[in-house]
């Protein structure tokens, strides 16, 4: 079994890897843990992956692929805070996603890993993660990877009427 991390940046990836993408993006169990971006459907992430990935180049976001033995099986990336706040340019959202079929196998933990690494040497300073509370799995990888919670926030998020906390969790890298 070899798990490989890639680099979008540098690597040119196949509408077969897109596609995979966005089958883990709008998977029913990572939707469970976070409002599908495209309500489920596969083409629209497909389409937007496709173009976010080639539009890299353009932007000061990073993205990396996990492949085991050839096959995309997860994905991280990392998000510049933008915009008006300027003061704030230092920071990074991350988010990941393992196909339920890959979890556990330490897929996640190298993400992240190789994500404080990338982010480090792109100039970041500072990389956040959010998730919900009771998504202890991804709280261990975060912890695993070096974040530190900083709280929680209550009653964070609603969906389908039900409330959600969520914890914010960070890692300063320099």
């Amino acid at each position: 079994m070899m798990l490989e991390i890639i680099n979008a940046r540098k690597a040119k990836l196949m509408d077969e890897d897109f596609r995979r993408l966005a089958e883990i993006e709008e998977h029913p169990q990572i939707a469970k843990w976070d409002v599908p971006a495209y309500g489920g459907d596969v083409e629209k992430a497909f389409a937007a992956f496709k173009k976010s990935i080639g539009n890299l180049s353009d932007t000061r976001d990073e993205f990396l692929v996990a492949n085991l033995d050839g096959r995309v099986v997860g994905f991280a990336g990392i998000h510049r805070f933008k915009g008006k706040i300027r003061e704030m340019t230092h920071i990074g959202e991350i988010g990941i996603a393992v196909h339920p079929d890959f979890q556990r196998r330490g897929v996640g933990t190298a993400l992240l890993k190789a994500s404080v690494s990338l982010a480090r040497r792109r100039g970041f300073k500072r990389l956040e993660a959010d998730t919900w509370a009771n998504n202890i799995a991804m709280r261990r990888i975060l912890e695993k990877a070096g974040f530190e919670l900083e709280g929680v926030r209550r009653k964070r998020v609603k969906i389908n009427g039900k409330y959600h906390d969520e914890a914010c969790y960070a890692i300063l890298i320099s």
